[in-house]
C-alpha cells in the first residue's frame, strides 16, 4: 500500500532546483515555473529552456559533482534529479535528502510524485499512477478534461459569489448548502454560463427565496 498522500502545497516563494537541462528536465520546469522559483542546473539545455531564462534560472556546469550539489540543494523546498545518469541522480538524491529537501525522482517512485494535472482557472484535479504508468495518468486526464470543461471554473466563480450572498440573507446552513446543490443541478444554469456569467447568476439567484 502507498504512503502517498495528494496534497496541495502552496509553492509561492520556495526554490525547486532541477539538475538536468534535457527534456525531463524541461517539463518540469515549465510545470513548477508557473509555482515557484525554479533552478535548472546541467550541461547544456534544450532551446525551450532557454527560452525560458526570464521565468526559470538557468546554471550550466560542465561537471555536477559533490560541491556543486550541495550548493545548490541548501536551500531548496524540492529538488528534481534529471539527468542521463541514473548513478548521477541516485547521489543527487541523496544529497538533497541529507539536506532536508524533498525530493521527485524520474528514476522510479519517490516521496514526492508530481501528478498529471488539470487546471481550470482556480479548480486542480491531480492524477497519479503511483509512477507505475505515466501513459495511464495522461490517458485518463484526457478523459477527464472531456468532462472537466472551463464552465467549471465559471460555476467555482458563481458559487463564491452566491456563497456570499447566502451567508448574508440565509441564516439557516443546512438550507445553504441545499441551495448552492440545487444550483449546481441546474441543467439552465450550466447551459447559460456558456452564453454568459450574468445569465447565469441571474437564474441562480432565483432559487434562493
Amino acid at each position: 500500500m502507498s504512503g502517498h498522500l495528494p496534497l496541495f502545497i502552496d509553492l509561492n516563494g520556495r526554490r525547486v532546483v532541477i539538475f538536468g537541462g534535457g527534456g525531463v528536465g524541461e517539463r518540469k520546469a515549465i510545470l513548477f515555473s508557473k509555482y515557484a522559483e525554479v533552478v535548472v542546473v546541467g550541461r547544456k539545455f534544450t532551446e525551450r529552456l532557454k527560452n525560458l531564462e526570464d521565468h526559470v534560472n538557468l546554471i550550466q556546469m560542465d561537471e555536477i559533482g559533490e560541491e556543486i550539489i550541495q550548493s545548490y540543494v541548501t536551500g531548496a523546498f524540492l529538488v528534481i534529479p534529471a539527468t542521463s545518469s541514473t548513478s548521477l541522480n541516485t547521489l543527487i538524491a541523496r544529497i538533497a535528502a541529507s539536506h532536508g529537501a524533498l525530493v521527485n525522482s524520474v528514476n522510479g517512485v519517490s516521496e514526492v510524485i508530481v501528478p498529471s494535472i488539470i487546471d481550470r482557472d482556480g479548480i486542480a484535479v491531480a492524477i497519479s499512477t503511483g509512477a507505475s504508468s505515466p501513459a495511464l495518468s495522461r490517458y485518463m486526464r484526457e478523459k477527464l478534461e472531456e468532462v472537466i470543461t472551463p464552465d467549471f471554473a465559471e460555476m467555482a466563480r458563481l458559487q463564491e459569489e452566491l456563497r456570499k450572498i447566502l451567508k448574508r440573507d440565509v441564516k439557516n446552513q443546512t438550507e445553504r448548502r441545499r441551495i448552492l446543490w440545487e444550483i449546481l443541478n441546474d441543467a439552465a444554469i450550466w447551459e447559460a454560463l456558456k452564453e454568459s456569467p450574468g445569465k447565469a447568476c441571474t437564474l441562480a439567484k432565483a432559487h434562493i427565496k
